[in-house]
C-alpha cells in the first residue's frame, strides 16, 4: 500500500494561501467582465437612444415631404387645367380672327 506523503503544516498553509490568491484572481477577473459588460450595455443604450431621435426626425422629414408632394401634385393639376384652357382660348382667338 501507497501512503500519500504528509505535508508540514507550512506547507499547508503555503497552498491554502496561494489557493486564496488565485481565488481572489478569478473574482478580480470576474468583476472586471461584469463591468466590461456593464460599459457595453450602456453604450449599446446610448447608441439606441441616439437612433430613436435619427428615426423621429426622419420620420418627421417624410411627413414634410408627403405634404411638399401633394402641394407640387396640386400645382401640377393647376397648371394642367391652365394649359387646356390656353388652347381652347387659342382656338376660340383663331375662330374670332377668321
Amino acid at each position: 500500500m501507497t501512503s500519500s506523503p504528509k505535508l508540514d503544516p507550512k506547507t499547508k498553509i503555503s497552498d491554502k494561501i496561494i489557493g486564496n490568491i488565485n481565488d481572489t484572481g478569478s473574482l478580480c477577473r470576474q468583476l472586471l467582465r461584469g463591468s466590461r459588460s456593464s460599459e457595453v450595455l450602456n453604450l449599446a443604450a446610448t447608441n439606441f437612444a441616439g437612433q430613436e431621435k435619427t428615426l423621429e426626425n426622419s420620420d418627421q422629414n417624410l411627413k414634410k415631404m408627403s405634404i411638399i408632394a401633394a402641394h407640387l401634385q396640386f400645382q401640377a393639376d393647376a397648371i394642367e387645367r391652365s394649359v387646356e384652357v390656353t388652347d381652347t382660348l387659342q382656338d376660340q382667338l383663331k375662330t374670332i380672327q377668321r
